[in-house]
């Protein structure tokens, strides 16, 4: 291999702390690996390259990735600790391989060994005994990982009849164990063995992993979505296996590990006894055969007992069933005194078998299709609360502007998505820049107009330090999307100046927008109408001198029933009442006050004084 087409490490993520993390990573693994950043750059991508992609970004879509890099690339998941629990139905796409952030060097090169090793796949002979317990032993080397699993995977199909779901989780958690086998229990020593086995149980399906390690205790790992444990890189594996396995057990030395599965067997196996009674009421001799991608499993043999017949036989009917497999029916033909071929009574009764075989092959493929949709589904869910975790992020935290002024802020959408946002802005002079949106809509679509909305005031308030002006810069950003998605949004936008104690502000119809001093409640009156209403000339702004004074903007889901400033029994209007207008306080009072009310409506507040 030329050294330009050596196999590399791209990094799809906007996150630079990623991109680093990753070098970092890679700077000690085997053979080495040079590491390039692909968010925002043009790069050719090779088949060769190792492509880790940041799931929580917005493009991190399987039908994105391979219109972009192609079907042949390899594609390599990065997971968010935080996000552990949600792994599984991100497992149900494509992935070739997947990997925790923080980042284990050790893990990542575990990865990167089976990407660039050029061995071909060894051979494993799996040694099934009477009983069909199946035991495998191989070296500890990263390249028998994946066939392993594989191997295992299909013959745990054949021996205990999994479902699809099962089988999927068993893929998994034994890829975990073997990886975890490799690295940290047998290592690369000369001579080195890992041991599988797997066997039928009252109980279900149970597979050892075992090596020739020291052993762990894993009482004494860390949960990683506990708070001792977020940000480690320890515990996420052993965590993958407790979620995905019905019961994982250690053994007292702690390098062997037991995983069961209670998953539903193939209902195939069930109706064994049904088909012989059938042959022996009908009197038809037949076969019924499961097929595999690697052979065939007779579920039912009548056409053996006779020597000759099975080589008679023709085959009546082969139905699909699951993603790797069918079902085929074999049966006698009997030919009458005139060549009619099968005899009324048999062939009846072959049709009969044939059309309740096909009716339990299509629910079965009914099935199938019921997973997928699942999977797909709970990789939809996990995507917007990724989505949800990375709207809160685009918020900047009020804890920053301490120096300028004290500010509480809370957004909290109805669904897992919302269009409403506060943005906190730093200004020169010592000014601070306080803005609250609400778009006509929750969910995704507002959301994406939300965050249209963020780009377009961070390059707003950077150019234009007027609120007017920088509302007339925001319109111009976002007027096409406004109008293609016929959605609108209120806006206020204000500044406060410390230095010549006043406030300059521009709202655009929000209607929820006040001054609150001591003795006093001043609404700030919108000056437009909405974003996305009507064409404006020009936004309008007004100045007003600010002393001892609270702003205080929500979005309408906080004033769902009653609008809490003018109710006298409401929380936040006792504070009020009383002078007490700290902006914490008054914030949470807000949220105190809607969450006696039915909740319908995304929620935000944001409340300064200086």
């Amino acid at each position: 291999m030329d050294a330009g087409d050596s196999p590399r490490i791209l990094v799809l993520s906007s996150r630079p702390d990623i991109l680093q993390a990753v070098a970092e990573a890679a700077a000690g693994i085997e053979p080495e690996a040079e590491v390039r950043g692909l968010f925002g750059r043009p790069l050719n991508v090779r088949d060769s390259d190792l492509i880790l992609v940041d799931i929580a970004e917005p493009r991190a879509t399987m039908p994105y990735l391979r219109r972009r890099f192609g079907p042949a690339t390899a594609l390599v998941a990065l997971v968010e600790s935080a996000w552990i629990d949600r792994l599984g139905s991100a497992l149900a796409e494509d992935w070739t391989d997947y990997l925790f952030y923080p980042l284990n060097a050790d893990e990542l090169g575990l990865v990167w060994q089976k990407h660039t090793s050029t061995a071909d796949a060894p051979d494993l002979e799996l040694d099934v005994d009477e009983s069909g317990r199946i035991r495998l032993v191989f070296p500890s080397r990263v390249r028998y990982q994946r066939p392993v699993v594989e191997r295992v995977v299909v013959a745990c199909r054949h021996l205990a009849d999994l479902d699809g779901e099962t089988a999927f989780r068993l893929r998994v958690t034994l890829g975990e164990a073997v990886a975890n086998a490799i690295l940290y229990g047998s290592g690369d020593r000369p001579g080195a063995v890992v041991r599988v086995t797997a066997a039928t149980r009252p109980e279900g399906l149970r597979v050892r992993v075992s090596d020739e390690g020291e052993g762990f205790d894993p009482d004494a790992v860390p949960d990683p979505t506990a708070a001792e444990g977020v940000g480690r890189p320890r515990g996420r594996g052993l965590f993958l296996l407790r979620q995905l396995a019905d019961h994982v057990e250690f053994n007292e030395a702690g390098n062997e590990v037991s995983l069961t599965f209670r998953g539903a067997p193939d209902p195939l196996r069930r109706i064994q006894p049904l088909l012989g009674r059938f042959a022996t009421v009908t009197g038809l001799r037949f076969r019924l055969e499961r097929l595999f991608e690697d052979g065939v499993r007779v579920l039912f043999d009548g056409l053996e007992a006779e020597e000759g017949r099975a080589e008679s036989a023709n085959v009546r009917e082969t139905w699909p069933l699951g993603p790797d497999g069918g079902l085929r029916l074999l049966h006698e033909t009997t030919e009458s005194g005139e060549g009619e071929g099968v005899s009324p009574p048999e062939g009846d009764a072959a049709a009969l078998l044939a059309g309740w075989l096909g009716a339990m092959a299509e629910e079965e493929q009914a099935g199938e299709r019921l997973l997928t949709r699942r999977l797909r589904r709970e990789r939809v869910l996990a995507e917007l609360e990724i989505a949800r975790d990375l709207q809160f992020r685009l918020l900047p935290p009020p804890e920053d502007f301490d120096d300028l002024a004290r500010v509480a802020a809370r957004c909290d959408p109805a669904l897992s998505l919302g269009g409403d946002f506060y943005y906190l802005v730093r200004l020169p002079r010592g000014r601070l820049g306080i803005m609250l949106g609400d778009v006509s809509s929750h969910g995704p679509s507002a959301a994406l107009i939300m965050a249209r909305t963020l780009s377009a005031v961070a390059a707003a308030t950077g150019t234009e330090s007027e609120p007017g002006a920088a509302l007339d810069a925001m319109h111009g950003h976002l007027r096409a999307a406004l109008e293609s998605t016929e959605m609108y949004m209120t806006l206020f936008y204000g500044v406060l100046d410390a230095k010549r104690r006043e406030l300059r502000y521009a709202n655009a119809g929000h209607p929820h927008a006040y001054r609150l001093g001591p003795a006093r409640i001043r609404r700030l009156e919108a000056l437009d109408p909405p974003v996305g209403i009507a064409r404006v000339p020009g936004y309008a702004q007004k100045r007003i001198p600010w002393s001892d004074d609270t702003l205080l903007a929500f979005t309408d889901g906080l004033a769902e029933l009653s609008d809490p400033i003018a109710t006298p029994e409401a929380r936040a209007r006792r504070l009020i009442d009383r002078g007490e207008l700290d902006p914490a306080a008054l914030v949470a009072a807000l949220f105190a006050d809607s969450d006696d009310e039915m909740r319908l409506d995304d929620r935000t507040a944001v409340a300064a004084r200086l």
